[in-house]
């Protein structure tokens, strides 16, 4: 299967569109996505959790383009929450309420409220303390709401410590012991049914190991529980499957996302117990769908670096400043140029705003137009005003068709928010 995004005659193409001819012309940078990559991600997953009573949930976190959205809801996906923002998104985009999930740690009154009154599949909590408090909107509402408590368990996930979830020191879900407490406690419960059980270790993980090690974690508590007499029909095994940062276009047998390695195994762990499966999937659906196109402003030379001064910066992609992330970064034109160690660094008033650095890259010159690769997750969710930088265009290439899906945004916008 030829790859979504390619190299033809040296120029990168997404589909069908010329990147460089049409970049061109653009204002830069900007965001953009092939829906062929998006949908080859979701079908991967369908076709994987086809044997299953499965439900794949999208993670909103990763990206919230409703347009992006729409095509996800219309891949049979429901939608992982994590704010009541995202809940209006979601619901908006067209997912049934019914197959939306709501994670966090701190859910507001407001948020558990409104999860409540549009009678979503699953509250997963993370506290006595939200319990109590959803059973109280539970019973002002008198309205008999499922939940799950996510149970942490204390698995290393072998990825960076500020996307680990499932270690004991991490502020997410409850230890084992303390969760067996809580469902006993929520047995008991007039208005919350206690109908799953979620777990979630963290993300950008690229080894099956880990996953296979919660599985049988999990597997040995629903055992516990069932002692109890208390039922769970569906286990929520949350997401955090990877994608490969440093596929540059150039072998379309390199795998731009470890779905088909990862899930498998960690369905097959748990497929002997007869429940319902969901499953939170953001980065390894999005992330390999979406690049970020940026222009060289300026080559600056010292005596001990090589600077190539781009026009996106970290306001645009945060993750290698936030995580010291690597994204793999290619010329729009290929061009027989020395290679040489440079630093792509943006304009933001900050040592930490970087793309890459000490990066062995084709000599760039300014005006070069290039492409910052996977960044169709946590880019646009994450960027921000910072140094009163507007936010930038986002577009969708679907074939030979390419459509605005986010304007970019001006800095009269970013003025008149304040009245």
């Amino acid at each position: 299967m030829s790859k979504n995004f390619q190299y033809k005659n040296q120029t990168l193409f997404c589909e069908n569109v010329n990147l460089a001819e049409w970049a061109a012309e653009k204002k830069t940078p900007l965001y953009l996505y092939s829906a062929a990559e998006l949908k080859d991600n979701l079908n991967t997953v369908n076709n994987i959790g086809r044997p299953y009573t499965f439900l794949p949930c999208y993670a909103l976190k990763a990206n919230y383009n409703p347009h992006l959205l729409e095509i996800i809801q219309k891949h049979n996906f429901g939608a992982d929450v994590v704010s009541g923002g995202e809940l209006i998104f979601a619901l908006k985009a067209g997912f049934k309420a019914q197959q939306i999930v709501f994670a966090g740690v701190g859910k507001t009154e407001e948020e558990l409220e409104l999860a409540v009154k549009k009678g979503i599949a699953s509250i997963n909590v993370e506290s006595e303390s939200e319990i109590n408090l959803l059973s109280h909107v539970a019973g002002r509402l008198k309205k008999r709401t499922a939940v799950a408590i996510r149970v942490n368990p204390d698995i290393d996930a072998s990825t960076h410590e500020y996307i680990s979830t499932g270690k004991k020191v991490n502020k997410f879900g409850v230890e084992p012991e303390k969760a067996l407490q809580l469902y006993k406690k929520l047995k008991k419960d007039e208005w919350l049914t206690p109908e799953g059980i979620h777990v979630h270790i963290g993300s950008q993980i690229t080894d099956k190991t880990p996953f296979e090690r919660t599985a049988h974690v999990i597997e040995n508590f629903v055992k516990q529980l069932e002692k109890e007499e208390i039922s769970i029909s569906n286990i929520d095994l949350g997401g955090g499957i990877g994608i490969n940062y440093e596929d540059d276009f150039s072998d379309p047998h390199k795998p731009s996302t470890y779905i088909r390695h990862i899930l498998p195994a960690y369905l097959q762990a748990f497929g002997q117990m007869d429940k319902r499966f969901t499953v939170e999937l953001g980065r390894s659906v999005i992330g390999s769908a979406g690049i970020l196109i940026t222009r060289v402003i300026y080559r600056k030379e010292s005596a001990d670096k090589i600077f190539i001064i781009v026009d996106a910066a970290m306001n645009n992609l945060i993750r290698p400043s936030l995580y010291q992330a690597y994204h793999h970064i290619v010329p729009l034109i290929k061009k027989d140029a020395p290679t040489e160690v440079v630093d792509v660094v943006g304009p933001v008033c900050e040592t930490g705003d970087f793309l890459a650095k000490d990066r062995q890259l084709p000599r760039l010159e300014e005006g070069d137009l290039i492409a910052v690769v996977g960044a169709g997750a946590y880019g646009q969710s994450l960027s921000s005003n910072y140094n009163l930088r507007p936010r930038i265009g986002e577009y969708l290439v679907e074939g030979d068709q390419l459509r605005t899906i986010a304007k970019e945004q001006s800095i009269e916008e970013i003025y008149n928010q304040y009245g």
